[in-house]
Formats: C-alpha cells, sequence, structure tokens
C-alpha cells in the first residue's frame, strides 16, 4: 500500500481522468479544475503538500473522491491494457507524482475551449 499523500495524488488523477470520460463540457468542474492548476503553482512540489492542497480543494469545492471507486477504476484501466504510472525499481513515488505530472493530467483532462 502506497503512503497516504501518494494515495490522495493517485485517486485525485483516477479521478480527472474518470471525469473526462464522464462529466460535460459544460459541468461547473472543469472551471473549478482549472483554478485548481493555477492555484497549484504556488504549492510546495512534494508529495505531502500536493495531497494536501488536493484535500482541501476537494473539500472548497465539494469534490467527493472515493478511494474504493478509485481503486476499481485503476484495476479496470489496467485490465484494458493500459498504463498507469508507478515508480520504476530504484524510483521515489514523488518522482512520479509532481506537479507537473498533475499539471499535465489536467491538461490532458480539461475540455479543449474552440477559438
Amino acid at each position: 500500500m502506497p503512503p497516504e499523500e501518494i494515495q490522495i495524488i493517485e485517486d485525485f488523477l483516477t479521478f480527472i481522468e474518470n471525469a473526462r470520460a464522464t462529466l460535460p463540457t459544460a459541468d461547473p468542474f472543469w472551471a473549478n479544475l482549472q483554478s485548481f492548476r493555477t492555484q497549484l503553482e504556488t504549492v510546495e512540489d512534494r508529495p505531502l503538500k500536493l495531497a494536501l492542497f488536493i484535500q482541501s480543494w476537494c473539500r472548497e469545492f465539494q469534490v467527493t473522491i472515493d478511494p474504493a471507486t478509485m481503486h476499481q477504476l485503476r484495476v479496470s484501466v489496467l485490465k484494458k491494457g493500459q498504463e498507469i504510472p508507478t515508480p520504476t525499481a530504484g524510483q521515489k513515488a514523488s518522482k512520479v507524482y509532481n506537479k507537473a505530472v498533475i499539471t499535465e493530467s489536467i491538461n490532458n483532462a480539461l475540455p479543449k475551449q474552440s477559438t
């Protein structure tokens, strides 16, 4: 079992990926997620600080992430042959779950704006 802060980040990333497939583009979640991305820039790039920020943001915007559901979604992803980023041997999870990875996941999930 990964440390709690890593689990929180992993669940959040899974939640975002699932929202991308299940929430309509007009859902207020996407505007809130853009706010998250902006606020993330000021957070220290350490898993514990990132996890605390995620928890705080989720409480503020009443986003509920069920760890059991997120685990089932990850199992489903693995069964489909897709990859979930995990540390390689000798690599710390902080190298996998950092602000750059979270920001990239958000950028990939946000609905594309028509220009």
